[in-house]
């Protein structure tokens, strides 16, 4: 069996990444040693027998346990096509001509992109979100993006190029690939620049950079607008870009989605919500999007902690750290790694100097008080 993967010990467990199918494992003693035979292409016979003496086993328990590490081990390394969103684009979808619904130019940061849209469907996706960097001035130097259908496929064309496509019901992929190339226009960066990207909430105080991260629904961005009110600054809200050289977040301002849930309690602080439009993404959910300056371009500062984060209606306020092994699961439900060897090496070395914490609340005066003494320890 042909494995190539990438490990590192966090405390008592060895985390191990399979290149193969892009999938991360934690394993402890005895299990680690069984892998380290197996990797060595050891007869599981052979195996047992000196796990056996080792543990102080029968040979039958000892092969049965070798046997259950194997075929998770296999499982595991099962090579697994990754998310297709480059494809080899004919001449003519290059040059296909869509009428267009609408073009915008955005201001990032000086930098301006041009962004046309086939439809009002495929405007929703970006520009409601990026609509207060809306300009009318003119620029040279534009970078030009699209948004368009070919065939019952999504197609994404920057600068004349195809950069990729996807299935109507891929968004997701479609919004997060855009967001990279706005992210690389807005920061000169190229993919290649950056270690991660995360689904969190970013919030600095100028000195470090905290990420929240957690499934929709859970609180994040709520906690970050409140975050605001105390004076820290939100850098981004999402979508949240890691530098491979730094570990340091950069700010991308696209803006904060803010449910319905939580209109009440924030509009006391920002009464602009009052205003802004309700748009409905789905029956079960409904937003208003509330603008992030844009002044926070230059607020670029090391990612210390991470905050998993989960409002519940029945916990007052629970904030407990928890070990880089344990915290990775989460971790990689939520972010983006490249899966190249050395990139996941570099990852797994950062994290072992990251503090993880999950943060599970309905108090919100306790989890303001708890986040800005994480911002005060240094």
């Amino acid at each position: 069996m042909n494995i190539k993967f990438v490990k590192k010990k966090i405390g008592n467990s060895y985390l191990i990444w399979f290149q193969n199918s892009n999938l991360y494992f934690s394993l402890e003693e005895p299990a680690w040693n069984v892998f380290r035979k197996i990797v060595k292409r050891c007869k599981s016979e052979t195996i047992a027998k000196e796990f056996s003496d080792r543990y102080g086993l029968s040979y039958e328990e000892s092969l049965k346990f070798v046997v259950e590490v194997r075929l998770k081990i296999m499982e595991m390394n099962k090579s697994d096509e990754p998310a297709k969103y480059i494809e080899n684009s004919s001449e003519e979808i290059n040059n296909y001509v869509y009428p267009i619904y609408s073009t915008h130019c955005y201001d990032m940061q000086n930098k301006v992109i041009e962004f046309s849209f086939e439809t009002a469907w495929l405007e929703n996706f970006i520009h409601p979100l990026i609509k207060h960097l809306e300009t009318t001035e003119d620029f040279t130097g534009k970078s030009y993006f699209e948004l368009f259908t070919y065939h019952e496929r999504v197609y994404f064309r920057l600068d004349k190029k195809i950069i990729g496509s996807w299935d109507k019901n891929e968004s997701h992929l479609t919004k997060g690939r855009i967001f990279i190339e706005l992210v690389n226009v807005l920061h000169n960066k190229s993919e290649t620049d950056w270690l991660m990207t995360v689904h969190a909430s970013a919030i600095s105080d100028g000195r470090k950079t905290i990420l929240f991260s957690a499934a929709p629904g859970s609180g994040k961005s709520t906690i970050a607008a409140l975050l605001q009110t105390k004076g820290y600054n939100i850098i981004s809200d999402d979508f949240v870009p890691i530098e491979r050289s730094t570990f340091k977040a950069f700010p991308f301002p696209i803006a904060l989605s803010v449910k319905e849930g939580s209109l009440d309690l924030l509009k006391p602080h920002y009464p602009e919500l009052e205003n802004n439009p309700l748009i409905t993404l789905n029956p079960e959910k409904r937003i208003k999007y509330l603008p992030i300056d844009n002044r926070i371009m230059k607020m670029v500062f090391p990612v210390k902690e991470f905050i998993f984060i989960k409002y519940d209606s029945s916990v007052d306020f629970t904030l407990e750290k928890i070990e880089p092994a344990n915290a990775v699961k989460t971790l990689f439900e939520e972010a983006w790694i490249p899966p190249q060897p050395d990139n996941v090496a570099i990852f797994l070395d950062k994290i072992i100097n990251i503090s993880f914490y999950r943060l599970t609340y309905s108090n919100n005066k306790k989890a303001l008080e708890a986040i800005s003494q994480l911002f005060d320890n240094n």
